[in-house]
C-alpha cells in the first residue's frame, strides 16, 4: 500500500484508525510473547543440569541506543565473567504477561547456583513501563534467588508505590542492588535496609577507554532528547545552535534511532560502536542524554551536560569529577553551555581516556556479588 493511499484511508476512517492499529499491535505482541515463552521452555528442557544458568530479565525492547548500550555491556560482562554459563535473555513483557505464566516456568527451572540479572537503567520507578512490576513479581516468586540488579535510577511519585517496592525488595536477601547515582543510592539505602546496596556507575562507562578513534574532529554535536524528560524547548535549543553555527558546524541528533529494535539487538556491537564513533568526529558534544554523555567520553570527546527534567543526567556527571575533568562540564543554562563550548574548542586535548570505570568497578563486580552470596550461605 503506497503512502498516499494510507493517508487517504487514515483521513476517511480516522476515528477507526487508532483502535484498529492498537488491536493489531496488541495481537502481534501477544503472539511474540507466546513464541518467546515456548522457545524459552524448549531451551530450558534441553539444557544440562550441571551448567550454571543466567536469566537476564528485562532486555531492551526499543530503539534507544543508550538502553541498547546497557544491554550490550551487560551481555559482554556476563560473557567475560561467566563464559561457560547458559545465558537466557528475556523481555519484560514475557515475564509479566500472566496468560503464559512465565514466573512458574522460572521457578521450576531456577536452581541454587543460577543467577538472575535485571536490566539496568531508569527502571526502579513508577513513571511507566513494566520493569518495576517485573522486579516485584520475580522477587515474590523466588525471594531466595541470587539476584544482581544492574545500576538503577530510582524515582517514585507515589509514596504507596515506594513502600510497596521497599517491602518487596527487602525479601531478596541474596540481591545486590546497584544504584547509578548518589541520589538513587541514598534512596536505596533508606528503602532497602535488609539487602546489600552499593553505588555503581552506569555499565556503559565500562566502554570508556576501551575504544580508539583517529578521526579528524570538526564541529559541534548537539544530542538532545525529544520526550517527557526534556527540559529545554526546541525553540531554545535552535536558538543556541544558531549562535554556535557562527563559530563551527552544528549537527543535532539523538540516541533514539528509527530502526527496529530487533535489528539493533541482533547486531549490537555494530550499532553501539558505530554510534560512539560518530561522537568521535566532533570537537565537542552538548547533551541532555545520560548516555549521550557516556558515548562522548567513550569517543574521547569533551561533553557539556545541559538539564533534563530529572536528576539522572546532572547527578550522573558526579561520577566523572576528578577523573575526566577536562572532558566533562555541567552547564547552568544554555548561555553557559555556549560559553563553555567556545572555550573547549580552543583547547588542545589528546582525546585519550583511561578505562577507569572498567578497572575500578566492573572488573571487580563478580567478586562483590559472590561475596554477598557466600556470606548469606554461612
Amino acid at each position: 500500500m503506497n503512502k498516499k493511499l494510507k493517508m487517504k484511508i487514515r483521513k476517511t476512517f480516522g476515528w477507526l484508525y487508532s483502535p484498529i492499529l492498537a488491536y493489531f499491535r496488541n495481537k502481534a505482541k501477544i503472539k511474540k510473547i507466546y513464541n518467546d515463552t515456548n522457545a524459552i521452555i524448549k531451551r530450558l528442557q534441553n539444557l544440562d543440569e550441571e551448567t550454571q544458568r543466567i536469566f537476564y530479565l528485562g532486555i531492551t525492547a526499543h530503539s534507544n541506543l543508550g538502553d541498547m548500550a546497557q544491554h550490550y555491556c551487560i551481555c559482554r560482562w556476563i560473557q567475560q565473567n561467566y563464559p561457560n554459563a547458559n545465558l537466557i535473555k528475556i523481555e519484560s513483557d514475557t515475564v509479566v504477561f500472566p496468560n503464559y505464566n512465565f514466573l512458574s516456568i522460572l521457578k521450576k527451572y531456577y536452581r541454587d547456583n543460577d543467577i538472575i540479572i535485571f536490566q539496568s537503567g531508569y527502571t526502579t520507578q513508577d513513571l511507566g513501563g513494566n520493569h518495576e512490576l517485573m522486579h516485584r513479581l520475580v522477587i515474590d516468586a523466588i525471594p531466595y534467588a541470587h539476584i544482581l540488579m544492574m545500576p538503577q535510577t530510582i524515582f517514585f511519585k507515589q509514596e504507596e508505590n515506594r513502600l510497596r517496592t521497599s517491602k518487596c525488595y527487602n525479601q531478596a536477601k541474596n540481591m545486590l542492588f546497584l544504584a547509578r547515582d548518589m541520589v538513587s543510592y541514598e534512596q536505596a539505602k533508606e528503602m532497602f535496609p535488609d539487602i546489600t546496596v552499593k553505588p555503581f556507575p552506569d555499565i556503559v562507562t565500562s566502554l570508556i577507554g576501551t575504544l580508539n578513534f583517529s578521526n579528524t574532529r570538526k564541529g559541534i554535536c548537539v544530542c538532545v532528547r525529544d520526550d517527557g524528560e526534556k527540559f529545554y524547548s526546541d525553540i531554545e535549543i535552535n536558538e543556541m545552535c544558531k549562535d554556535l553555527k557562527k563559530i563551527s558546524n552544528v549537527n543535532i541528533t539523538d540516541t533514539t534511532i528509527n530502526t527496529n529494535y530487533l535489528e539493533i539487538r541482533n547486531n549490537l556491537q555494530k550499532y553501539i560502536e558505530n554510534a560512539i564513533e560518530k561522537f568521535s568526529n566532533y570537537q565537542v558534544v552538548i547533551t541532555d542524554r545520560y548516555h549521550g554523555t557516556i558515548f562522548s567520553l567513550a569517543a574521547g570527546t569533551p561533553v557539556i551536560i545541559i538539564k533534563s527534567n530529572d536528576h539522572k543526567v546532572v547527578t550522573g556527571a558526579d561520577w566523572f569529577k576528578g577523573i575526566y575533568d577536562d572532558y566533562v562540564y555541567v552547564a547552568k543554562d544554555l548561555n553557559d553551555a555556549k560559553e563553555k563550548c567556545y572555550k573547549i574548542i580552543e583547547k588542545q586535548l589528546t582525546h585519550n581516556m583511561k578505562p577507569f570505570f572498567k578497572e575500578k568497578y566492573y572488573d571487580k563486580l563478580k567478586s562483590i556479588f559472590n561475596e554477598i552470596s557466600n556470606n548469606n550461605h554461612k
